[in-house]
């Protein structure tokens, strides 16, 4: 079937300003760029909207983010008192997992005045951190009495809750896609083996999904979960045309809230704190030589000046197979001698633009005194390093016009200033990290991310014009989603 974009602005990437005004698509792919002398099938009148290449989130967590709209919520719940009487209403005499809570004194005394014999768990939304009743605790065999946990404990804390269903987790997934369709996102790189059931079921349960659900998703694979990929005798890679088995996950450090992230010099308040090393270094260069004797990429979740100035150390002292490269998810900040160690390595930085009007300014209390380079993208693109833009949703709601913005004018959801102006990206470039850049990873660069005749017919069409007026970006909407010429959304 051809189909005929019209009347609107097609922008190809090829550098800011070149566009056309109308292109044709077969089969998913793209025909013919510009007016043809083509009989279509179907006619989609843009009526004066900017289409784009599909949009692309480069890290997050799909069935997470599906999680996140299926299963009880606290987001942005301020009131101690209001998420009790939530708390209250919700529990039913069975296991309560509920998400999205920020840090404002629950304890595992509030939890136990609910129940002491059946589990419940409140997922932080940093998604690094949990509060637990008594029951699990005692479970764990962790001997805490506030009931707050972090990083490995709360990770065993998730995984001691019963699981969803394989048919649970299919919804989960199906409902994420749907979501992200409406912001426009056409492929995602997510991080969910490890978090479910296991390496099997939940590539069934992605499988399954993307049969109803067209989208381009990209599975990075947790290092517990190699040895169930080396089971199952897959290929990596390619499993079909929407999916994709990807690097291997590692984490590195921590998270700033929980000032775990790994820091060159120590927290405020402390004189020898400076955050957490999730692995023991003899298990991390253990764990990175195997998946090296597997010939397998690895991403590495990197929040820390100092974990990314090791990290890089390492991938170096271990470099990826010739022609594959590394992922390095976060790198939200770096000592200026690390940029050198970066430079020589294949290696790509999956940034969140969206920590910055998140986390600022409130994190400037957090940080250590000394941190040179703070969520320094300007600075990483001068020096020559491929950038791809992700939401770490559900830490983050999927939106790339959010990540755009903060690329741009780096301002704070908290205080409407702007942050470190010197390190704001171009338009074009902020575009560039949810198109052309975000689909270096998939090996697939020279088919995705650009309008050209044979590229894959995956776009995002907006309102207006954004690229060319910037400041537009504040009123801008998604008005078509299409992944593999199938209009998955169209606002109405």
């Amino acid at each position: 079937m051809i189909t005929h974009f019209k009347n609107g602005r097609c922008y190809t990437l090829h550098d800011e300003n070149a566009f056309v005004n109308e292109l044709y698509t077969e089969d998913g792919r793209i025909l013919a760029l510009g007016p043809q002398t083509i009989n279509p099938d179907r006619v989609i009148d843009l009526k004066g909207g900017v289409l784009f290449p599909g949009f692309v989130d480069a890290h997050l967590h799909l069935a997470g983010y599906g999680e996140r709209l299926t299963l009880p919520n606290l987001q942005k719940e301020p009131s101690l008192q209001r998420i009790l009487e939530k708390l209250q209403t919700w529990f039913v005499n069975q296991p309560l997992y509920v998400q999205g809570y920020q840090e404002i004194g629950l304890t595992a005394h509030h939890l136990d005045a609910l129940s002491t014999t059946e589990p419940i768990l409140i997922r932080h939304a940093d998604y690094h951190s949990a509060t637990v009743n008594s029951y699990l605790l005692n479970k764990l065999g962790i001997k805490q009495s506030n009931g707050v946990l972090h990083e490995l404990d709360a990770q065993r804390a998730v995984f001691a809750m019963p699981r969803h269903s394989n048919a649970m987790l299919i919804t989960m997934i199906e409902n994420a896609i749907s979501a992200l369709h409406q912001f426009g996102i056409t492929g995602g790189h997510s991080d969910d083996l490890h978090y479910f059931n296991g390496f099997v079921d939940t590539v069934a349960a992605f499988e399954h999904a993307l049969q109803n659900k067209p989208f381009r998703a990209h599975l990075l694979m947790h290092h517990e979960e190699v040895s169930g990929y080396v089971k199952s005798q897959r290929p990596w890679l390619d499993q079909s045309s929407y999916l994709q088995l990807g690097a291997v996950k590692i984490f590195y450090d921590g998270t700033l809230s929980s000032q775990t992230a790994w820091m060159k010099h120590p927290y405020p308040h402390s004189t020898s704190h400076y955050g957490e090393r999730i692995m023991a270094p003899h298990d991390f260069e253990t764990t990175l030589q195997r998946m090296r004797a597997l010939n397998l990429p690895v991403a590495l979740h990197t929040i820390g000046d100092a974990a990314l100035d090791e990290v890089a150390d390492y991938l170096i002292k271990y470099p990826v197979k010739k022609g594959l490269h590394d992922r390095i998810i976060h790198a939200s900040f770096a000592l200026p001698s690390t940029l050198s160690k970066l430079k020589q390595i294949p290696v790509i930085l999956d940034i969140q633009p969206q920590f910055l009007s998140s986390d600022l300014p409130w994190g400037l209390k957090l940080l250590p005194k000394g941190t040179q380079l703070i969520y320094p993208w300007a600075t990483y693109q001068r020096a020559g390093l491929t950038l791809c833009g992700g939401s770490d949703a559900p830490v983050e709601i999927p939106d790339p016009l959010f990540g755009i913005k903060a690329s741009v004018f780096r301002l704070s959801d908290h205080d409407g200033k702007s942050y470190g102006e010197d390190e704001r990206l171009s338009m074009y470039e902020a575009i560039l990290l949810y198109t052309q850049w975000a689909n270096v990873p998939t090996y697939k660069s020279h088919e995705r991310g650009k309008l050209e005749v044979g590229y894959i017919a995956d776009f995002t069409v907006f309102n207006c014009d954004f690229l060319a007026q910037p400041q537009l970006i504040h009123d801008a909407r998604v008005t078509h989603t299409i992944v593999d010429d199938h209009l998955v959304y169209q606002h109405e």
